[in-house]
């Protein structure tokens, strides 16, 4: 029954490497969302910013070279704000991944788990028997002290 647990341990100490990892992944994948999330915003900021500069500056009369300057700016922070959403979208994509790797990994674990918890009942059980068997026998060998 021993060499059964220590089996159980083993493989419990496995799933708990495993979940320890999948835990590591995900955090780290959150934290790129998370990252992704604040990049975007803060672009989006200074797209809103710049814009009302433009509208400011054009109000104050710009020329030609400068809307044009201004316009291309606007259209390449407009292009990093699409690759950004595009960047966020894969970490979501990858995020909800890990998330199923993670709840597999946790599951797993907690079977191990059970499984050498049920192992270890047994051999307890086991054990608690053999014992009462060996103290009734002596029971049964013991010679009264008024005979």
């Amino acid at each position: 029954m021993s060499k059964k647990i220590d089996r159980f341990k083993l493989l419990l100490d496995l799933a708990e490497r495993k979940r320890k990892e999948a835990e590591r992944l995900l955090g780290e994948s959150q934290q790129r969302v998370a990252q992704a999330e604040a990049g975007l915003r803060q672009l989006s900021q200074y797209q809103l910013e710049y814009q009302q500069q433009f509208q400011a500056a054009g109000r104050n009369g710009l020329s030609s070279g400068g809307i044009q300057t201004y316009q291309a700016f606007i259209n390449k922070l407009s292009a990093t704000s699409l690759q950004q959403e595009q960047a966020l979208k894969q970490s979501r994509a990858q995020l909800e991944q890990v998330e199923i790797y993670w709840r597999q990994a946790m599951a797993h674990h907690k079977a191990m788990q059970k499984l050498l918890d049920k192992a270890q009942e047994e051999q307890r059980r086991h054990g608690d028997k053999r014992l009462q068997q060996e103290l009734d026998e002596r029971a049964q060998h013991t010679r009264p002290t008024y005979i």
